[in-house]
């Protein structure tokens, strides 16, 4: 999966271990792994012109659109940023993972309800079960099924595509449904 993983810049150096070992246990599990906290894909505002900051954040909108999921570290939610985004994500139906270390609920953030939003506490030595955990509950709430009636000649138009194209009824409408979203 694509994960886009993102936590409290303030705290970044008394945080990163945490940070370090929730991107690396993403990593190990296969995953690709977005992050802007430990690496140098945060511009320095400061230091960059608007052009550069606004290819910046079309790159960012592009990498939340293709991701899969989202994690949040939101031990110490220290500026408004990690609120305002964990709500545009999940205003883009994103699943999303809110991570908080034992005792310290993101006490604003955590009253945020979805039903894509999955918030767990973690202790330094479950940190990576919990992980674990949060993403077999992302794949529950990933995928819902939905049912509807079609006609006969529907019917036998998906049978005709189905075996000509050799995928299954579901994902040939699933693929229109998809590209009609990029259009």
């Amino acid at each position: 999966m694509k994960i886009y993983f993102t936590a409290s810049a303030k705290y970044k150096d008394k945080r990163k271990k945490v940070y370090q070992r929730i991107v690396s246990y993403l990593q190990k599990e296969s995953h690709e792994v977005f992050e802007k906290v430990l690496s140098t894909h945060l511009p320095d505002v400061s230091r960059i012109s608007a052009r550069e900051i606004k290819a910046w954040h079309q790159k960012w909108s592009a990498y939340i659109r293709e991701c899969d999921l989202v994690i949040f570290e939101g031990s110490y939610p220290s500026t408004i940023h990690i609120g305002f985004e964990l709500g545009l994500i999940l205003a883009k139906g994103k699943p999303t993972v809110l991570l908080f270390q034992e005792g310290k609920d993101p006490t604003l953030i955590s009253q945020i309800y979805s039903n894509r939003l999955v918030k767990s506490e973690y202790t330094e030595d479950n940190l990576e079960e919990v992980i674990a955990w949060c993403l077999e509950e992302v794949e529950k709430i990933s995928h819902r099924r939905f049912t509807f009636y079609i006609s006969p000649e529907i019917d036998e138009f998906l049978d005709r595509v189905s075996d000509k194209k050799t995928i299954s009824r579901s994902k040939y409408i699933r693929a229109l449904i998809e590209k009609e979203m990029e259009g």
